[in-house]
């Protein structure tokens, strides 16, 4: 952390007394270990000895959410403050004033009618997506010379003692929710978004668990994928075309696994890194 803090916002508000605050301290003449945290973004910093270099590598939560035209933002964030009797720009206070308006049932029916008017229908089509991985490229990540085991460890569906066949890179995984990305006007501005981190997508949940009236070839064009999932249980029949979908997906060589909430069947994903 100490090496980072000059460059990480301080958090703001509460924060628990079991968490240490960075010391901006310079340790470059010491050896460790140090991982920093902002919000959804991680980092760490780490050398064997004072005489080597320091070595980085990070680690990113990237949520996606269908862009909103701003003139439609705008109308809707003025019809809330008025409904709140909010004034100013303070985000803070007012994302405060929300929560509290939240707590109860028939206030908060004002805030939904409200976004409903502005937002009608369809949000599932909009359903938010999450990339969890690495954010560097693994050729930006600095290796220590004669350190080779200091590069990401990761296995897919793999045991624990296999280490040392597994792969030398990150394993990212890409969430998409029920997001309608059959259709060209919710896939397209999705996969521009997720473009520059097709090659550290490995494993992706299929949208709407498989569905095929959800489902496109084209959100498959990530070079790393190696699995995609279809998060259901398939007995009770309710994901339309379930076998189609998969089949196409098998087609263009990238493996399939339906996981369902039973724990009847799983998915195991490890992603290390050595550090001293």
């Amino acid at each position: 952390m100490s090496r980072l803090a000059p460059h990480l916002r301080a958090p703001h508000g509460m924060i628990d007394d079991r968490l240490l605050p960075a010391d901006p301290t310079s340790r470059d003449d010491e050896r460790g270990a140090f991982v920093a945290a902002s919000g959804s973004y991680l980092q760490l910093e780490w050398k064997n000895s004072a005489e080597d270099l320091w070595s980085k590598a990070d680690w990113i939560l990237l949520p996606y959410v269908h862009p909103v035209i701003d003139s439609t933002r705008k109308r809707f964030l003025s019809d809330v403050k008025k409904a709140l009797g909010f004034r100013g720009n303070d985000k803070a206070k007012l994302e405060k004033r929300i929560l509290e308006k939240l707590r109860s049932v028939e206030r908060a029916k004002i805030l939904v009618e409200i976004y409903n008017r502005h937002f009608p229908g369809g949000h599932n089509a909009i359903s938010m997506s999450l990339y969890s991985g690495p954010l560097s490229r693994a050729e930006e990540t600095r290796r220590i010379p004669g350190f080779p085991l200091r590069s990401w460890r990761s296995s897919l569906e793999e045991p624990a003692y296999g280490r040392l066949h597994w792969q030398d890179t990150a394993i990212g995984w890409l969430s998409t929710g029920d997001a309608a990305l059959r259709h060209d006007k919710w896939r397209r501005p999705w996969l521009d978004f997720f473009e520059d981190f097709g090659d550290r997508i490995s494993v992706m949940t299929l949208p709407h668990h498989g569905s095929a009236n959800n489902f496109h070839a084209d959100i498959l064009k990530f070079g790393a994928l190696q699995f995609a999932l279809a998060t259901t249980v398939e007995s009770r029949n309710r994901v339309a075309r379930l076998r189609e979908t998969l089949g196409e997906v098998e087609r263009m060589g990238i493996r399939t696994r339906v996981i369902d909430d039973r724990r009847l069947a799983a998915f195991t994903i490890i992603c290390e890194r050595s550090m001293p």
